[in-house]
């Protein structure tokens, strides 16, 4: 990032989102971040969240260097919102653009030390999003290593699989806006969560709530990062990345299959 470079963040894996910049001033790395409205979805909220960020900092959008953006996972709108929209601004001011996995942000935004963290979010049809981290105090602060790529997965796969892994007596550690799925399997009554013992269910440890939530300034210092590192594509290369086909498109198929 060079001294006067702007990097604008965008984060729409939700049903709404954020959007944040990151730059310079006076030797220091700055960073401001706006939500967007709740009560309406990122399509009609995202440009003018944008155009009142900049404004209100007295950012000129002729002065953005680079884009950021989570790819997914996440929500289909959302993504598709976020990646048409970096990619329009990121192509009309010929700037790069940075993509970021939505479970590094989840990552990021752990508050606790761990040696195996499942960051999760909820994928709906009894599955989850997840990826597993540790998470090491650096001297400077947490920073997290990537141990598994991410996955969608069957929550009573993951955890059988976080409960093969775990030690005896260890804590297994869950964190991100997935949590809440995962407890609801856990205490319906069904003979798949019947299958974990209470002892073993008593030693999880959630990590959840809005502070969990992703957000642009946790994309912000991600990209921050890859961008100095010169780890940055082109525009047209910017993809979301769903994990899987959206219901419509699941549907279309089985029609297809059948003679």
């Amino acid at each position: 990032m060079n001294a006067e470079g702007v990097l604008l963040a965008i984060e729409t894996s939700g049903k709404s989102g954020s959007v944040a910049i990151l730059y310079n001033k006076q030797a220091n790395v700055v960073c401001h971040m706006e939500l967007l409205a709740p009560e309406s979805g990122s399509a009609k909220t995202l440009a003018p969240a944008i155009a009142r960020l900049l404004s209100s900092h007295r950012v000129d959008i002729k002065s953005l260097s680079a884009i950021a953006l989570l790819t997914g996972p996440g929500s289909f709108t959302g993504l598709r919102v976020g990646v048409a929209t970096a990619k329009a601004m990121a192509y009309a001011l010929k700037i790069p653009t940075i993509e970021i996995d939505t479970l590094d942000a989840v990552a990021m935004q752990c508050p606790i030390l761990s040696e195996s963290l499942y960051t999760v979010m909820d994928a709906y049809r009894g599955q989850v999003f997840c990826a597993q981290y540790a998470i090491r105090d650096q001297g400077t602060g947490l920073r997290f290593e990537r141990i598994s790529p991410t996955e969608i997965i069957d929550i009573e796969i993951l955890l059988e699989r976080a409960n093969k892994c775990g030690g005896l007596g260890a804590t297994i550690d869950f964190c991100g806006p997935g949590c809440d799925r995962i407890r609801r399997f856990l205490a319906a009554p069904t003979e798949h969560a019947d299958g974990f013992e209470a002892e073993w269910i008593q030693r999880i440890r959630w990590i959840d709530g809005p502070g969990t939530d992703p957000n642009a300034e946790s994309v912000a210092r991600l990209g921050c990062t890859k961008w100095m590192s010169d780890d940055v594509l082109d525009p047209f290369l910017i993809q979301p990345r769903y994990y899987r086909v959206s219901a419509a498109e699941e549907v279309r198929l089985i029609k297809s299959k059948v003679p």
